[in-house]
């Protein structure tokens, strides 16, 4: 049997070759979606509480051209980017009616995270868009990822006048319809290396290295949260646990100006250093992580490349970002000694 069967084999067996329920049809389109979201913003923006509920409207056109209202419930949400000195505005939970949604783009949805557009400017564009993209190109590399949409939001502030502010943003799924469409159980404790399903813990690995993300775990949280830092836990019936990751804003693909530095005690100076943080992992394992890379290779550049509503000047930057891992990956001394060499034993 080749290398390569062999390798296909292992995808196969690890569970990440099955077939999941489809998306929810909120998820079921890449067509950017124009939202009206109205709510008293200012007020919301200035408290940052994230103990209060602000009611607002959610509203957009459907298919045959009929404008559709929900009722919503709002919370603010995150830690690093709910602080005023990172983000203007802040990021947002969506809670919806149960039954308001049914029949409309939003059934089956009960509470989505917004990601909402730090500030005014492009550059704060750039770094919304660019942290969408990732959420598409994890999606190439395992079938257990988080759904999002890109939505372009007008935000009507009830509480200023009814003034209005316009920017991209994106939802991204609960991490119960998450669990739902695998038929899996979520996992808040912490979890020993060894029961993660390895295939997808390389990959979440090569992908954060490829991105230049070290803001993340996926068997321990920050003190006080449930596991794991910006990644969720699922377990299937056989007891392999799945981490999908999420929150990437950190990572030198996006390059935000308000990213925390990376940990001292990983010897970078700079978020857009790379920096492998995955356990190490038999070589068959390795190869197939590698692999499914390698054969995602285009259909990345042709994420990254897009300028429908990116600039040409961003896509350059993210594709010779992109370039320089594929340059390790393509050369066994490098990888050795970033990857192998580097992995946590």
């Amino acid at each position: 049997m080749s290398r390569l069967v062999s390798i296909l084999c292992l995808w196969a067996l690890s569970g990440l070759a099955a077939s999941a329920a489809g998306p929810d049809l909120l998820f079921q389109s890449g067509q950017l979606l124009e939202l009206n979201l109205t709510a008293p913003f200012t007020t919301i923006d200035r408290e940052r509480d994230k103990e209060k509920e602000y009611q607002g409207t959610l509203s957009y056109t459907d298919d045959a051209g009929q404008q559709v209202t929900l009722d919503v419930d709002l919370r603010v949400r995150g830690n690093w980017r709910l602080r005023r000195d990172n983000c203007r505005y802040s990021q947002l939970w969506v809670d919806f009616k149960r039954r308001q949604v049914v029949g409309t783009l939003f059934e089956n949805q009960n509470r989505l995270k917004l990601v909402v557009q730090c500030d005014r400017s492009n550059r704060y564009a750039n770094y919304l868009l660019k942290e969408y993209q990732l959420y598409q190109l994890f999606s190439l590399l395992s079938e257990y990822n988080f759904d999002s949409r890109l939505l372009n939001v007008s935000y009507v502030d009830n509480s200023r006048d009814d003034r209005v502010r316009t920017s991209f943003a994106f939802f991204f799924e609960h991490q119960n319809r998450l669990a739902d469409r695998f038929e899996m159980d979520k996992v808040q404790a912490s979890v020993d290396r060894a029961n993660h399903n390895s295939l997808q813990a390389t990959l979440v690995s090569l992908f954060m290295y490829l991105i230049g993300n070290t803001d993340y775990s996926i068997s321990q949280a920050s003190e006080g949260d449930g596991c794991c830092h910006n990644a969720k836990l699922l377990v299937d019936g056989g007891g392999q646990y799945f981490a999908i990751p999420y929150d990437f804003d950190a990572s030198g693909f996006v390059d935000a100006s308000y990213a925390p530095l990376p940990n001292p005690s990983f010897r970078i100076s700079s978020n857009r250093q790379r920096h492998y943080r995955g356990y190490c992992v038999d070589s068959d394992t390795l190869a197939a992580a590698v692999a499914i890379l390698q054969q995602s290779r285009e259909q990345i550049y042709a994420i990254i490349g897009d300028t429908t509503v990116l600039s040409s000047r961003e896509a350059r930057k993210s594709t010779r970002y992109v370039e320089a891992f594929f340059d390790i990956l393509d050369n066994p001394r490098r990888l050795t000694r970033s990857i192998v060499n580097d992995c946590l034993g």
